[in-house]
C-alpha cells in the first residue's frame, strides 16, 4: 500500500512538473537551435559534473503533443554528461542539481534517435521533460562500467556463437558489430556528411520485428501498422542521434546494396532498451540503400 500511495504522490508531482515546464518564460535559448528551462530549482544540492551520470525519469514529446518516450513511474539512467561545450544539451545538463526537473526543447532532426519512423517535418520541436532523482558521480561509475564491461563480453560470446551458426560469413568489425553484405551497390559510396536513404527492419535474434518501413514485411508481421511510415527513413551520417551500430554499418556501403547488420545492445539502445525493444537486446537490421546525396 504505501509502495503504491508513494507512486501515486510522484505521479501527481509529475504531472505538476510538466505543467509548469510548458510556461514559455524562462528559457535559455542557443545558436544551435535548443531552449533549456530548469523548472525546480534545488541550488543547495550536489550539482551534476562533467562524467556524471543523471538517473531519473523523461518523458518525450514531439511538438509538446505526441508521447515518444515515457519512462515516469521506472526511473532509470537517462545522461551520461560527457562534453559540456557551450550552448550543447551537456552544458545545459551540467548545470542540474539533485531533485531538478528541467525540460529540453530541440529540433526534431538533432535527435533522431528517438523520432526514428516517425514523421517530422523541418520545424518540428522534441520536447523533452526530465526529473533528476540521483547523481552518479564518475568514481561510483567506474565500478558500474567494470561491470558492464563484463556483461559486454559475455553478449560478444553469446552474439558470436549465434552469428557462426547463421552468417558465418558476417565480419566482425573491431567495435563488435558483424557487417554482411548481400548486395553490392554500385552507386554513391556512403560517407559521413552525406545525406542517407534506406529501407529497413529490425528485428532480435528469435527472428521477433520490432520495426521497419517496408510496408510488406509489416504487414505480414505485425499486428498494427497503422501509425508506421512506409517510405525512406531520411539521416544525415555522423549525426549523433544514430545509434552506434547503425552509424558504422551503413558506413560500408554504397547506394543500391544491401546489408545485414548484427548489432550487440551496446552498440544499439543498451541497457535501458527503447520502446518496445527490451534491455540489453542484440538488433539486426536487413538495410539497402536507395539513395546518396551531397549536402550543399
Amino acid at each position: 500500500m504505501k509502495t503504491k500511495f508513494l507512486h501515486i504522490v510522484w505521479l501527481i508531482v509529475c504531472v505538476f512538473i510538466l505543467s509548469g515546464c510548458n510556461k514559455n518564460d524562462g528559457f535559455t535559448n542557443t545558436e544551435l537551435g535548443f531552449s533549456f528551462k530548469r523548472c525546480t530549482k534545488h541550488d543547495s544540492a550536489p550539482k551534476a559534473q562533467k562524467g556524471d551520470v543523471l538517473f531519473g525519469q523523461m518523458k518525450i514529446l514531439l511538438n509538446n503533443k505526441t508521447e515518444i518516450f515515457s519512462n515516469y513511474g521506472s526511473p532509470e539512467r537517462l545522461f551520461v554528461i560527457t562534453d559540456p561545450k557551450i550552448g550543447s544539451i551537456d552544458e545545459f545538463l551540467s548545470t542540474l542539481h539533485l531533485g531538478d526537473s528541467a525540460v529540453m526543447i530541440a529540433p526534431a532532426d538533432s535527435l533522431m534517435k528517438y523520432t526514428q519512423n516517425i514523421e517530422t517535418r523541418p520545424k518540428d520541436k522534441v520536447y523533452i521533460y526530465l526529473s533528476v532523482m540521483q547523481i552518479i558521480s564518475a568514481d561510483e561509475l567506474s565500478g558500474y562500467e567494470k561491470e558492464q564491461q563484463i556483461k559486454r563480453q559475455k553478449e560478444d560470446e553469446i552474439l558470436t556463437e549465434y552469428v557462426l551458426a547463421n552468417y558465418e560469413r558476417a565480419e566482425k568489425k573491431e567495435s563488435g558489430l558483424f557487417y554482411l553484405l548481400v548486395k553490392e551497390g554500385q552507386g554513391k559510396k556512403v560517407e559521413f556528411g552525406k545525406r542517407v536513404h534506406v529501407f529497413y527492419a529490425v528485428t532480435d535474434t528469435t527472428g521477433k520485428l520490432y520495426d521497419t518501413n517496408i510496408k510488406e514485411i509489416a504487414q505480414k508481421h505485425l499486428a498494427n501498422t497503422d501509425n508506421l511510415i512506409f517510405k525512406s527513413f531520411d539521416f544525415t551520417l555522423g549525426d549523433d542521434a544514430l545509434i552506434a551500430g547503425w552509424s558504422e554499418g551503413v558506413s560500408y556501403m554504397r547506394e543500391g546494396g544491401k546489408a545485414k547488420l548484427i548489432i550487440p545492445s551496446y552498440l544499439a539502445y543498451g541497457e535501458n532498451g527503447f520502446g518496445r525493444i527490451p534491455p540489453s537486446t542484440p538488433l539486426i537490421f536487413d538495410i539497402s540503400v536507395a539513395k546518396v546525396e551531397d549536402i550543399e
